[in-house]
């Protein structure tokens, strides 16, 4: 029995390795990795203002903005990417159907940011959006766009994590007793 499992592992793992290879089609969607999709444990800091696409490399110290602290899958979501993976190998739409993850939201106006709010967001790849709450993000172009008509706001940037990890907790004012 051993001998066969062994088998069947050495033959298998050539086809889940082929089935999993990301697909080129997604490669230069806004926030996909060398390694595919955003991984279950990963963080990451979207900062998204209004006007045009001007590069942002750090947290301004004022002007308009929201900033979006995109979390690590919750427990639940992080068990069903093994089914989402096992899937993957014979038919990839269900990652591409993306999944939900909660997200730290902070608005900030004329450089004052408000408390953060919590909201699940949904990530997919098929279509290229990352819905959170009434906005949304194109996966393609990086635009943010507003309510269900998806009218265009502005352009969103990803920011380096620890650095702006570091500064949110520096200028994000908390609620009392926390």
């Amino acid at each position: 029995m051993g001998r066969f499992l062994c088998i069947v592992a050495l033959l298998t793992t050539p086809l889940s390795a082929v089935g999993q290879v990301n697909d080129p089609a997604f490669a230069d969607y806004f926030l996909v990795g060398r390694f595919g999709e955003i991984c279950t444990m990963c963080e990451v800091v979207v900062l998204c203002r209004s006007g045009d696409d001007l590069a942002i490399e750090t947290i301004p110290e004022t002007g308009d903005f929201s900033l979006y602290h995109v979390q690590t899958r919750t427990f639940w979501s992080q068990v069903s990417t093994i089914w989402e993976w096992f899937i993957s190998n014979f038919n990839s739409k269900s990652l591409a159907a993306g999944h939900t993850r909660p997200v730290a939201v902070y608005e900030i106006t004329d450089g004052r940011w408000s408390t953060a709010g919590t909201v699940d967001a949904r990530v997919s790849l098929e279509p290229a959006r990352i819905v959170i709450g009434a906005q949304s993000i194109d996966r393609v172009d990086r635009r943010w766009l507003s309510g269900a008509d998806e009218q265009p706001i502005g352009y969103c940037h990803r920011l380096p994590l620890w650095e702006s990890l570091e500064i949110v907790e520096q200028r994000a004012p908390r609620e009392p007793g926390s």
